[in-house]
C-alpha cells in the first residue's frame, strides 16, 4: 500500500500517516495471508548539485519473500536522471545527481514490495546549489592534491587538516569511504584534524597509491570533500629489468595572472603505469629536496601515450593576488614510475631533475586575466573583466565563471545564475553557472549493482561471487573525481585453480589483482591494455578480486571467473635437511655439492659451509622460479665472524646486487674468488634467504674449484 503523496505537509506529518498506512498494510497482509515488508528508517538528506546522492534501502520481509523497490517523488524528470536498483545483497540502491535546476525541497516515497503488499518511506531531500557557497567549511590543508611516504624515511604518514568555516566554530571532519585500512583521524572537534597512518607490509607491497577522502560537514551545507593522494615510496632495487622512464623539460619563466601550466615529455621502454607526479615549493627545498615536504600534484596527459607522452601539472600563480611587477620563485621536482616488473615491486622512478630542483620565475604583468570559462583560479583578476572566480563543486575549488544578464549571453551547458553569485574575493555578480554544479564533471556514468564495492572492506560484507561471467562497469569516484576500484570476494572452499579474465575497453587502463583476507597480494596483471588474467591455485579462503581503473573514464568491462578443484602444491613445506637455519646447523659443502627439491619458508634460511683457501673460487647456483613477489630467493655470504659481506634487505634494496646473487627474478647465480687471508683455510657460509620474507621451492650447486 503506497502512502498518498501530501507535498504539502511536514515529514513529522507524513510519518504519521506513514504509521497508519502500516496498520492497514498489515490488515490488508492478513486478508492474503502475508506479511508487511518492512524498510529501515533514513534520515532526510541534504544534498549538493553536481554530487552524487546515494542511498541505500535496507528492507525484510517475515515470509522471506523476494522485494522489489521502486520511488516517486514530485521532482520533475526525475525517472529520467536517476535509478533505483537491485543490488546482489538485495538492497534497493538509489542514485541521483541533482542539476541547478533541481535546487530546492523535494519529496521522495520509497516503496518496498513483496508482490502483494507494499510499504512506503517518506523522505525529504534538500538540492543546495554548488556556486557560490560561502558559508560552506572550505579546506585550507592540506595543500595539493597528496602528499609522499619515502618508506626509506620513515614509516608512518601524518597529515594535517584545517578547514574555514565563516558561520561555524565546530565542524565534523571524518574520512569517507573507500577508507584506507589503518589509518586513524584524531578529530577532537572545532576545525582542525590530524590523519596518521602507518601502511602494514601488505599493504606497500600490494600498491604505492592510495586515494583518501576527507570531509567537512558544518550540518547547514552538504558536506565539502578533499580528495589526497597517499604515494608509498621504497628504496629501489638496482636490477631491475627494463629501463627507467626519462624527462625532458626546460624550465621557463613566466609574466602572467593566470594559473601556471608547466609540462614536460616522459618516455619509457615499456610504458609508464600511472600518472607522473609534479612537486612544487615557494621556498628554496633541501637538497636533495624532501618530497613529503612539498605540494603534491598529478599530472595529466595532454598529447601522445604512456611510451611516449606530454604531461602537464596546473600550479596556482603565487603573484595573482600581488601587485602589478611582483615577483615569485617556483621550485618544482618531476616524478615518473614504470611498471617493467609484473610478478613484483622492482619498477623504476625517475626523478627529474638528478639533483635539486627547477626552477622558474613568476611576475605579475598587471591588468586583468583572461581565463577561460570553468578555469581554475584563485582571484577574480584572474578571470576575465567582470567575471567573477567562484566556488564551484564538492571540492569548494575555485573557478572562472563569465559575467551575463541573461541564459542568451551564457555558452551551452550553463545558465545565467537568476541571483548575484558571491566571488571567493568578495565581488557579486551575476554569473553563467554550469548546468551540472560542476566544472570538472565526469563522463556520464550509470554504476553497476555490485556498487559500493570500492575498497576490501565494503566488499567483504557483499556475497561472493559464483564462478560464471559478469557484467559490471568501473566509473569515476563521483563528485571528486578520481579513479574508480571494484572488489569482490570469492570463497574457495578446498584447493582449487582460479583463473580470472577481464576484458574492457580502451576508455581506461583496467587492472586485475587477487588479494588473500588480510590484504595481500596473490597475484596481478597489470598490462598498458584493459585485458587482463590471473591463473593461480589457492589454498581454501577468503579473497579478494581487484579491478583498479587508471584514467577517470566510464569503462565497462566483463570479468570471468572460472575455478577447478584440485589439489596446490605445498609451496613452503620444509625440506628433509632442516633444521639448517643456524651457521652450527649449516649443510658441510665440499669440492662439489648438489641439491634439489629444497624449500625456503617465511623468514627461514637454509646455510651451507664452506671450507675454502686462497686460489679456490666459490660458485653456486639457485634454481627456481618466481611468478610472484613473495617468491623471491636469493643468496647472502657470511664469513665466520656472522659478518654478512652481500647485505641485502626490504629496508635497503639498494644493496642488493645481481652478482650477489640477488636479482628481483628467477634464479641466482654467485661467484667470489679467495684472493687472501685463508692461506690455512678459511670458514665461510652461503646462505639462500627469502626476500622480505618470501618462500619458494629450490634447487642448489655449488662448486669450489
Amino acid at each position: 500500500m503506497r502512502l498518498p503523496r501530501c507535498w504539502g505537509v511536514s515529514t513529522a506529518e507524513r510519518l504519521t500517516l506513514l504509521l497508519a498506512t502500516v496498520v492497514a498494510a498489515a490488515t490488508a497482509a492478513c486478508a492474503t495471508g502475508g506479511t508487511t515488508p518492512m524498510l529501515e528508517p533514513i534520515d532526510d538528506q541534504l544534498v549538493q548539485v553536481g554530487t552524487e546522492l546515494r542511498l541505500e534501502l535496507r528492507a525484510s520481509d517475515a515470509d522471506g519473500d523476494a522485494l522489489d523497490f521502486s520511488f516517486a517523488a514530485d521532482v520533475p524528470g526525475i525517472h529520467d536522471r536517476a535509478a533505483l536498483t537491485r543490488s546482489p545483497a538485495g538492497t534497493g540502491v538509489f542514485r541521483w545527481t541533482p542539476m541547478a535546476a533541481d535546487v530546492g525541497l523535494w519529496h521522495f516515497d520509497f516503496v518496498a514490495s513483496d508482490g502483494a503488499v507494499e510499504t512506503t518511506l517518506p523522505v525529504a531531500i534538500e538540492v543546495r546549489s554548488a556556486v557560490g557557497a560561502m558559508s560552506a567549511p572550505v579546506f585550507r590543508a592540506p595543500l595539493g592534491s597528496g602528499t609522499t611516504l619515502d618508506l626509506g624515511q620513515r614509516q608512518c604518514a601524518e597529515v594535517a587538516i584545517a578547514v574555514d568555516d565563516p558561520d561555524s566554530t565546530d565542524v565534523v571532519l571524518a574520512e569517507e569511504e573507500p577508507r584506507i585500512e589503518g589509518a586513524v583521524l584524531d578529530a577532537p572537534g572545532g576545525v582542525a584534524a590530524t590523519w596518521r597512518w602507518c601502511p602494514s607490509q601488505a599493504q606497500a607491497n600490494a600498491d604505492d597509491r592510495f586515494p583518501l577522502t576527507l570531509s567537512a560537514d558544518d550540518g547547514a551545507n552538504p558536506k565539502t570533500l578533499k580528495s589526497y593522494l597517499i604515494v608509498l615510496r621504497r628504496p629501489g632495487r638496482p636490477d631491475c629489468p627494463g629501463a627507467a622512464p626519462t624527462v625532458e623539460h626546460t624550465p621557463a619563466d613566466a609574466a602572467t595572472l593566470v594559473g601556471l601550466t608547466v609540462d614536460a615529455r616522459i618516455r619509457d621502454d615499456r610504458g609508464l603505469k600511472r600518472a607522473p607526479l609534479f612537486y612544487y615549493a615557494t621556498t628554496p627545498p633541501a637538497d636533495p629536496p624532501d618530497l613529503a615536504r612539498m605540494t603534491q600534484l598529478s599530472m595529466l596527459l595532454i598529447d601522445g601515450d604512456m611510451t611516449d607522452g606530454v604531461w602537464a601539472a596546473d600550479v596556482p600563480n603565487p603573484v595573482a593576488t600581488a601587485a602589478a611587477g611582483t615577483t615569485a620563485d617556483l621550485y618544482y621536482v618531476i616524478v615518473a614510475d614504470d611498471d617493467d616488473d609484473a610478478a613484483g615491486r622492482c619498477d623504476h622512478s625517475a626523478q627529474a631533475p638528478a639533483r635539486g630542483t627547477y626552477q622558474m620565475r613568476v611576475t605579475n604583468p598587471g591588468g586583468h586575466g583572461d581565463a577561460d570559462l570553468c578555469a581554475a583560479c584563485t582571484a577574480s583578476i584572474q578571470c576575465g573583466d567582470g567575471d567573477l572566480c567562484v566556488r564551484v563543486g564538492a571540492a569548494g575549488g575555485g573557478y572562472c565563471l563569465e559575467a551575463c544578464a541573461g541564459d542568451a549571453d551564457c555558452p551551452a551547458g550553463t545558465t545565467c545564475s537568476p541571483d548575484a553569485v558571491t566571488a571567493i574575493d568578495g565581488g557579486r555578480a551575476r554569473q553563467c553557472v554550469p548546468t551540472a554544479g560542476t566544472c570538472s564533471a565526469a563522463p556520464a556514468c550509470s554504476d553497476d549493482a555490485f556498487e559500493d564495492n570500492d575498497s576490501r572492506a565494503q566488499a567483504a560484507s557483499a556475497p561472493p561471487l559464483a564462478p560464471d561471467l559478469y557484467e559490471a562497469t568501473s566509473c569515476p569516484r563521483p563528485g571528486i573525481g578520481g579513479d574508480d576500484e571494484d572488489w569482490y570476494p570469492i570463497v574457495v572452499d578446498a584447493d582449487a585453480t582460479v583463473t580470472l579474465e577481464l576484458s574492457g575497453s580502451a576508455a581506461s587502463d583496467l587492472d586485475l589483482g587477487l588479494y588473500d583476507s588480510a590484504g595481500g597480494l596473490v597475484a596481478a596483471s597489470t598490462s598498458l591494455s584493459s585485458t587482463e588474467a590471473i591463473t593461480t591455485c589457492l589454498d581454501a579462503g577468503t579473497y579478494f578480486v581487484r579491478v583498479h581503473a587508471y584514467g577517470a573514464a566510464a569503462n565497462e568491462y566483463l570479468l570471468q571467473y572460472r575455478r577447478s578443484p584440485g589439489r596446490c602444491d605445498a609451496v613452503c613445506r620444509d625440506d628433509a635437511a632442516e633444521p639448517d637455519d643456524r651457521a652450527d646447523q649449516a649443510r658441510v659443502v665440499d669440492a662439489s655439492y648438489q641439491s634439489t627439491g629444497d624449500a625456503i619458508c617465511a623468514g627461514d634460511d637454509d646455510w651451507y659451509q664452506l671450507y675454502v683457501f686462497n686460489g679456490d673460487r666459490i660458485r653456486a647456483d639457485l634454481t627456481f622460479t618466481q611468478t610472484r613477489p613473495d617468491q623471491d630467493l636469493d643468496f647472502h655470504f657470511y664469513n665466520v665472524a656472522g659478518n654478512d659481506l652481500t647485505p641485502c634487505s626490504e629496508a635497503a634494496p639498494s644493496t642488493c646486487s645481481a652478482g650477489n646473487g640477488q636479482s628481483a627474478d628467477s634464479d641466482e647465480h654467485f661467484e667470489n674468488p679467495i684472493t687472501a687471508g685463508c692461506a690455512l683455510g678459511c670458514l665461510y657460509y652461503l646462505v639462500v634467504r627469502g626476500y622480505a620474507g618470501s618462500s619458494n621451492s629450490y634447487d642448489i650447486r655449488i662448486e669450489v674449484p
